[in-house]
């Protein structure tokens, strides 16, 4: 059984677990680990977003998400769980995000989910190249889930 281990200190509600939990499944499939994953969420506020982004990223604006992998899988190969990192998220973006490309809150919120799950797994968007290797990851999680753009 995976862990997600979350907590919301923003001002909105957050309604997708299951669907959370369900990506979470997907994603150790998806990249290939045998033993259940371990990740904690934290939802915050935009203003505490923008901080923590200046903070660990160096840009003074609120980003929909920050993911921050534990680089020491080997040294916790003993755990029966592998605890992937940290995944901090920001509801007032990703609703904003939303409403912007018109997609559903669900959409939109799983996808962003999915995209930091990437991340802890070591995959990132810094050349296209890259990008399109991470996406098409995130994408078959989504296919898989049957969460669509709309």
């Amino acid at each position: 059984m995976n862990y997600l281990n979350y907590k919301n200190k923003s001002f909105h509600s957050f309604r997708f677990l299951k669907e959370f939990e369900s990506i979470l499944e997907e994603a150790r499939i998806e990249f290939g680990e045998n033993k259940n994953l371990e990740v904690d969420l934290l939802f915050v506020t935009a203003w505490r977003m923008k901080k923590m982004n200046n903070y660990y990223r160096g840009k003074n604006y609120t980003t929909d998400i920050l993911s921050f992998s534990l680089e020491c899988k080997q040294e916790l190969s003993f755990f029966e769980t592998l605890p992937l990192g940290q995944i901090i998220i920001s509801p007032w973006k990703i609703k904003k995000q939303a409403r912007e490309f018109n997609h559903s809150l669900k959409r939109e919120f799983c996808y962003i989910f999915a995209h930091g799950i990437a991340h802890l797994f070591g995959f990132d968007h810094l050349t296209k190249e890259d990008e399109k290797i991470m996406n098409s990851h995130v994408n078959n999680i989504m296919e898989k889930l049957n969460i669509k753009r709309k």
